[in-house]
């Protein structure tokens, strides 16, 4: 399949600080792309070097085959893009808004009107329209800074925690337009929730402190964690030789503590039992399970055990 996003070797540092370490990126045309990581990890960065609002300190990037470092003009009008924070100019309505944004990627007036009520009958906003942005729920302007980036159908579509904090009606109506629309954009979305990821990523790439750690196909991350199984055991109290005795355990592969809770990783032949019994009586659950993208996650970010 064609690669509609190229990254090779990006390193954006502010002052001495690398927000991006060495990234290289492909992310397939039709394909929703994920980026998963920690506060910090520069995921945010890597969407603005995207949308050519950031230029990287080193390295080289094509984007629908156009330079990114010298072709940007062109590569903006092709791109869709929402991020965090508002970017609604506040003294004009969200019609005014969406209108200005149209006609600066050429819409006629015609086909832009059109566009426009589609999208706010689509997702529930036309009442809003004639509102500013300030008078509105963030729900309800996370949805218009949603419909303003796919306004004037950009070939690739940005998105920065599209739906966080939004009540689930919301997050419903971003999530079908992405699956239904998914052929009509290259999508690189950035979201700290696991389980949408889950349901819409072809690719995921994670994050950590600016370097890749990882990058493939839901199945192809699971598939690094093949020999492993995880144990989550509930105590009725945790004690601090319970530490040690994990450590010491030849089949304990990682593990946190939560208060009485705690996370195993064992090797995948290891019956659970066995892991049981080194806590004797006090085991009031366990349950053992393969390892899910937040375990993955959390093992790649390299989480240590949480002793409270």
């Amino acid at each position: 399949m064609a690669v509609s996003i190229t990254l090779r070797n990006i390193i954006k540092k502010y002052d001495e600080k690398a927000a991006l370490n060495n990234v290289t990126l492909g992310v397939e045309k039709g394909h929703i792309h994920a980026i998963i990581g920690t506060t910090g990890s520069g995921k945010s960065t890597l969407l603005r070097v995207i949308a050519t609002l950031c230029v990287p300190t080193l390295g080289s990037g094509y984007i629908n085959g156009l330079n990114l470092g010298a072709r940007q003009n062109q590569i903006r009008h092709q791109i869709g893009y929402m991020s965090q924070d508002s970017r609604f100019e506040q003294s004009l309505t969200l019609m005014e808004n969406l209108t200005l944004h149209g006609k600066l990627h050429g819409i006629a007036q015609a086909d832009l009107i059109n566009r426009i009520s589609g999208f706010v009958r689509r997702f529930e906003v036309a009442d809003s329209l004639h509102a500013f942005p300030r008078e509105v729920s963030f729900g309800t302007r996370r949805k218009m800074e949603f419909i303003r980036a796919v306004l004037h159908n950009p070939s690739i579509l940005l998105l920065d925690e599209p739906t966080a904090s939004l009540d689930q009606g919301c997050k419903e109506l971003m999530e079908a337009f992405l699956r239904e629309q998914k052929l009509r954009f290259t999508t690189v979305m950035v979201s700290s929730n696991i389980d949408q990821v889950e349901r819409l990523a072809d690719r995921i790439s994670i994050l950590d402190d600016g370097r890749l750690v990882a990058d493939g196909t839901l199945k192809e991350l699971k598939e690094t964690e093949r020999e492993n199984r995880i144990l989550d055991l509930t105590l009725s109290e945790t004690h601090e030789r319970d530490f040690n005795i994990l450590d010491a355990s030849p089949h304990v592969v990682s593990y946190t503590v939560q208060g009485n809770h705690v996370e195993i990783i064992t090797e995948v032949d290891i019956p659970p039992e066995k892991i049981t019994a080194l806590f004797h009586e006090r085991v009031v659950e366990a349950t053992p399970r393969l390892p899910a993208l937040t375990d993955i996650f959390k093992r790649m970010i390299k989480v240590e055990a949480i002793h409270e």
